[in-house]
This record gives C-alpha cells, sequence and structure tokens, in this order.
C-alpha cells in the first residue's frame, strides 16, 4: 500500500469527480486530497482533506473575466507562503510516497521543496503538450491560457493528459495522452433515446440561448440557468443535482452545452450529440468544441446569438452524430486507473517500460 497525496482544482465539478474516480478505484492505496471549492464538499467523508484557496478562472458575462481572474490569481500567490507550509507539515506527518496532481496550485510548490515525486492527470495539460491550429481569432485567448498555465499550473514534468480527443504530441517531456475517465455514477445509468433536448449553461447569463429554447419544438430541461426548479412552456428549470443531471442527459435528443471536457464526455459516454457554446476567452474550452465537431460529434458556434437555423441545421445531423459517436468514443477509466497504478508502484516508469 501507497500512501497517494491528491492535489484537485475544486472550482467546477469536473475534477474532483475524475479524482474520486480513480482513487475508488485504487483501494489498495490510501489518499489524502488537496482543494478548495468543491474538493471539501465531495470527497469530505470519504477522504481525509486539507482544504486551501481555489486558484481559478473568473467567468463575467459568458466569458473569462481577465481583470477578475489577475486580481484573484494574485491574492492566491499572496496565500502561497501560508499555504504551502500547511502542506509541508501535512507531508511531514502523514509521509507521502507520491503525489499527484489535477491542475491545483499550491501542492507542486510543496512538493517540489521536499523532492516528492509527482504527476499530474488532468486534460488542462492538452494546451501545453500537443500540437494544435490556432485561429487568427483565438490568437488572444490562446495567448492568455498559455500565460496563465506558465506561470501558475506548469508545474509538473511528467504529464497524464485524459482527453476525448487526441492531437500530436509535442517531442519533448514525458506526457502521456489517455482516454477520458468518468466517474463511477455515469456507468450506472442506462442512456434512453428521449425527444427532449438537454441544456446546461455553467454561468446563468446566456438568455439568448433561453430565448431561442423557448421556440424549439420540443421540451427542453435546463440547468444552470436557475438554481429552482420552475416549468414554463416547453422549459423545464432545474437546480444542479449530481445524479439528477446524469439521468436527464441520458435520457435527451442531444445536449447543449458549453464546452466543459467533464460534461462532453459524460454526453458522449451516454451517445448523446453536443451543440456547444464555449465560453469566451477560455480557449481549452474553444479546442474542446473545436474537435467535437472536427470528429464529427456535434457542431459548435462561437456566437452569443443562437438562431433557430442554427438549431435545426444541428438536428437535421444527428444521426450522423450518433453514428460518430458510437464508433470511435473511448471510455479510458479503466486505461487511465490502470496508469496510475502503475506509477504508484513504480513512479519513474515509462509506459512502454
Amino acid at each position: 500500500m501507497a500512501r497517494v497525496l491528491y492535489g484537485v482544482m475544486g472550482n467546477t465539478f469536473g475534477h474532483v469527480s475524475r479524482a474520486l474516480a480513480v482513487a475508488r478505484r485504487l483501494p489498495e492505496h490510501e489518499f489524502h486530497f488537496v482543494g478548495g471549492g468543491r474538493v471539501p464538499e465531495v470527497l469530505r467523508g470519504l477522504y481525509p482533506v486539507l482544504e486551501v484557496p481555489v486558484a481559478r478562472t473568473v467567468y463575467k458575462k459568458q466569458r473569462a473575466y481577465v481583470l477578475g481572474t489577475c486580481g484573484h490569481l494574485a491574492r492566491c500567490v499572496m496565500n502561497r507562503p501560508r499555504v504551502r507550509r500547511e502542506i509541508l507539515d501535512l507531508i511531514d506527518r502523514w509521509r507521502p510516497d507520491i503525489a499527484i496532481c489535477d491542475r491545483e496550485f499550491f501542492l507542486p510548490h510543496a512538493v517540489h521543496k521536499v523532492g516528492l515525486r509527482m504527476f499530474s492527470l488532468d486534460h488542462s495539460h492538452v494546451l501545453q503538450v500537443c500540437r494544435y491550429k490556432v485561429p487568427a481569432s483565438q490568437a488572444v485567448s490562446w495567448s492568455l491560457s498559455r500565460i496563465e498555465d506558465f506561470l501558475f499550473f506548469d508545474h509538473t514534468r511528467h504529464n497524464l493528459v485524459t482527453s476525448f480527443f487526441h492531437p500530436e504530441l509535442k517531442g519533448h517531456g514525458q506526457n502521456e495522452l489517455l482516454p477520458p475517465v468518468l466517474r463511477p455514477a455515469v456507468r450506472e445509468i442506462q442512456p434512453r433515446q428521449g425527444d427532449y433536448v438537454f441544456i446546461y449553461q455553467s454561468t446563468p447569463t446566456f438568455g439568448a440561448l433561453i430565448d431561442v429554447a423557448r421556440q424549439l419544438q420540443r421540451p427542453a430541461i435546463v440547468y444552470g440557468y436557475r438554481n429552482e426548479k420552475a416549468i414554463e412552456g416547453n422549459l423545464t428549470f432545474k437546480p444542479f443535482d449530481p445524479r439528477t443531471i446524469l439521468e436527464d442527459l441520458a435520457g435527451s435528443a442531444y445536449a447543449v452545452a458549453n464546452a466543459g471536457h467533464n460534461l462532453i464526455c459524460e454526453a458522449l459516454y451516454f451517445g448523446k450529440p453536443l451543440l456547444c457554446f464555449p465560453v469566451a476567452i477560455n480557449f481549452e474550452q474553444f479546442i474542446n468544441a473545436w474537435y467535437v465537431r472536427e470528429l464529427g460529434y456535434g457542431d459548435f458556434s462561437a456566437s452569443f446569438q443562437p438562431t433557430l437555423a442554427m438549431f435545426a441545421d444541428f438536428e437535421s445531423r444527428l444521426d450522423g452524430y450518433r453514428r460518430k459517436i458510437r464508433e470511435t468514443f473511448v471510455d479510458g477509466t479503466e486505461i487511465v486507473t490502470n496508469r496510475v497504478r502503475d506509477l504508484i508502484r513504480n513512479p519513474g516508469a515509462r509506459k512502454d517500460g
């Protein structure tokens, strides 16, 4: 048995659910988590957790809020000495054998101080370790993402990147591309072919989308726009619930969402085509949406003005999208778990070693 110190960004449910899925499949090892936001909320009672601030991107009106993000990250940097001492105290008491980082800001600084072996397990490193095209319209978004990663999150040299798309890896570093990880609850639900549209928005400000959804000739279930249950015409608004949201996704005709990697992968597992509206000035969401289109899993729009014609065109292609998803999407939960198990047992092992 090994002791694993696991740092997880807690700004969204996706990072936490990935970490929990991996830890639960490795019961032979002992885990202690470091993170804030949703990390204590989800993991406390299951595993010990050291709560720390969350270094994250701030959003406002369907776009990354650059000034707000800079101010937030600056406060995290000011807190770094204090938080690092807390993590170092934990390391001194608990004596972990290895560390894993899922886009958590503070853990790598403490780990490097004591020379503890560490690797990352996330999707975000796809921007750093892979080759891909950057459209001219996304040059600013890409630059800001790379600057943020370089300054705050590029502190691991061995990176396991879980992703539903696999661009070419750059020819340096110890980096591996693996299929995505799904939380156990996803596998417990049987997908069905319903008639309604599943809509999920990470911010409650995309009113133009709701206006178009009201005009659709089919019902829609909406998450993220209101934190209460309400029925208005063909729209049913629901508050977030981790189980109910999966059941509604699994029974839909297709999904409309931003372009968060976790929800995209859950929709693809259930065989649901995606119409994505990536948050502006967030290049990770843009590239996720780009590959949804590139792989034939759905489509995307960078416009904040959706139209009925856009939905009609998308719906005319649903059968083709569903066929592509069935033929090519891979659930990588077991693959990733086995690779993590290998690295815990032998931290220096390469994939082919």
